[in-house]
């Protein structure tokens, strides 16, 4: 999913509908409307534009800094800016990035949860829970990845995460 106003696509790739039945096409398809309907597209292109705002804020009050460039052998003012721009990304925003990086994966992840729960609600579960399955041993996914390597690293849960989610919903709707 991705677009905005009149220029909103789904893409549904052709291996896709080869991997999978019609009614998984049709769940996995109202998963993919629960980002539409949840508002994720436009949320996570907010995120992206403040993020991007304060990165290259954060590099405006330390561009005329010449502590930094003189850290590195820089003498003087007049360093280029793509130097400055490395020096700033490496060293300062670095470890902000590795926060703020982990802070939108965890965002990430619960907006998948949201859209999984979107399409469940529209009595599609078995059909995600199984197509998911397909598409996941089609592309050889890891089943059970580390847990803290997968929170930190994955921006879409594991398959056996979401699986057991839905079956919790199922669980509850009965």
């Amino acid at each position: 999913m991705y677009g905005f106003g009149k220029n909103k696509r789904i893409v549904l790739f052709d291996t896709l509908m080869e991997q999978v039945h019609d009614d998984e096409i049709l769940a996995i398809l109202g998963h993919e409307l629960g980002h539409w309907k949840l508002g994720h597209t436009l949320t996570n292109f907010v995120v992206t534009q403040a993020y991007t705002g304060a990165a290259f804020y954060c590099f405006s009050i330390c561009y005329k800094s010449t502590a930094l460039y003189e850290a590195f052998g820089f003498e003087g003012a007049g360093v280029p800016t793509m130097i400055a721009l490395l020096l700033f990304f490496q060293t300062l925003w670095a470890p902000v990035d590795k926060v703020l990086s982990f802070l939108l994966t965890v965002h990430s992840r619960r907006c998948e949860f949201q859209a999984d729960k979107f399409s469940a609600d529209l009595d599609m579960s078995k059909d995600l829970q199984s197509g998911l399955c397909k598409i996941h041993l089609e592309n050889l996914g890891a089943m059970c990845p580390d847990f803290l390597y997968s929170t930190y690293h994955y921006s879409h849960p594991p398959l056996v995460e979401r699986l057991s989610a839905m079956m919790m919903e199922d669980k509850k709707s009965k």
